[in-house]
């Protein structure tokens, strides 16, 4: 389960939550969904050659003014039992540590946050095994608070991720991988959202082209985004809404 959340939490960063928001953004706003929104429970389904499989149900908690206050998560590798995760925030409302817990209520890791002077998280740490460090990330960003480099190094203080992302009219449009010049570039529809993202190797031919179909809600929320990579379907996510 720990590498699970691992790997999940590795590829938001890299692809699809590489932007951060001025502090006046919250958290429904960050991933951009719209109006007052409660709960979202977002489930992952496997579906390449015809499989049919749930790999994941996340059930995210919100306030009313959008703010994430925790998940659970439940996986295929457990049985879809689900874990819950809790947030910690500071005096200003920020979310200073996140909390995960195994299927016993045990905390199992955790990830504590460091801000600037505008809301932006400049330092995060990943603990396991009883506070054990195992990697950390510092982040940078420019004047609207777009995050523009991230670089994540074991705990020895070893480079493993380094990406830079740049922007279009405050849309993530590429992001470069200094440690083998590879990239990825990104297209976004009307409501703001990836429909297509390519990857370059370092010679910059392509290697792979990811492409998603969504549906909407009433609200342009997207209800279900289905993934393509090279033209075969791939994957289905699914969204359920409960507002204020």
């Amino acid at each position: 389960m720990k590498q699970t959340f691992k790997l999940i939490l590795t590829f938001t960063l890299v692809v699809l939550f590489h932007s951060s928001y001025p502090q006046c953004k919250s958290d429904l706003e960050k991933v951009n969904i719209r109006g007052n929104v409660k709960k979202i429970i977002e489930t992952g389904i496997f579906v390449k050659e015809g499989t049919n499989e749930i790999n994941y149900i996340q059930t995210t908690n919100y306030d009313n003014k959008g703010k994430a206050l925790g998940y659970t998560f439940a996986h295929k590798n457990d049985k879809l039992k689900p874990t819950k995760t809790i947030f910690e925030f500071n005096k200003k409302g920020y979310k200073v540590r996140e909390n995960r817990f195994d299927l016993n209520d045990q905390l199992e890791d955790y990830i504590t946050y460091k801000y600037d002077s505008r809301g932006n998280v400049v330092k995060e740490k990943y603990f396991i095994f009883g506070g054990h460090l195992d990697s950390y990330s510092l982040y940078e960003y420019n004047s609207t608070s777009d995050r523009i480099e991230s670089k994540t190094f074991y705990s020895n203080g070893a480079l493993w991720l380094w990406h830079k992302s740049t922007y279009q009219d405050g849309k993530l449009i590429e992001v470069f991988d200094p440690q083998d010049s590879t990239s990825l570039k990104f297209t976004n529809d009307i409501h703001g959202n990836k429909i297509q993202y390519v990857e370059y190797d370092k010679f910059g031919a392509e290697k792979k082209v990811n492409v998603y179909a969504y549906a909407y809600d009433d609200k342009s929320n997207w209800t279900k985004k289905t993934t393509y990579i090279n033209g075969e379907i791939y994957w289905i996510d699914e969204r359920q809404y409960e507002y204020y």
